[in-house]
């Protein structure tokens, strides 16, 4: 199948609300700290954490890649 409408298969880029990545960034490292230093899942909390927290400095309203911040 051809597609001709290339806009078809780019769905709108999903935006993140500040406050609620700031949120998480909070409770992840609520959670973090109750894991020990060796856990796998501390890596991964750590990892999204780190994720989160380089989104929230970028400054408002700029589009990285897929995603868009709102303000």
């Amino acid at each position: 199948m051809i597609v001709t409408n290339s806009s078809a298969l780019m769905t709108e880029a999903p935006a993140i609300d500040l406050g609620e990545a700031r949120w998480a960034i909070e409770y992840l490292s609520l959670m973090i700290d109750q894991l020990g230093p060796e856990s796998s899942v501390r890596l991964v909390l750590m990892q999204a954490q780190r994720e989160l927290k380089s989104l929230t400095e970028s400054a408002p309203s700029v589009i990285l890649g897929p995603i868009r911040i709102a303000a």
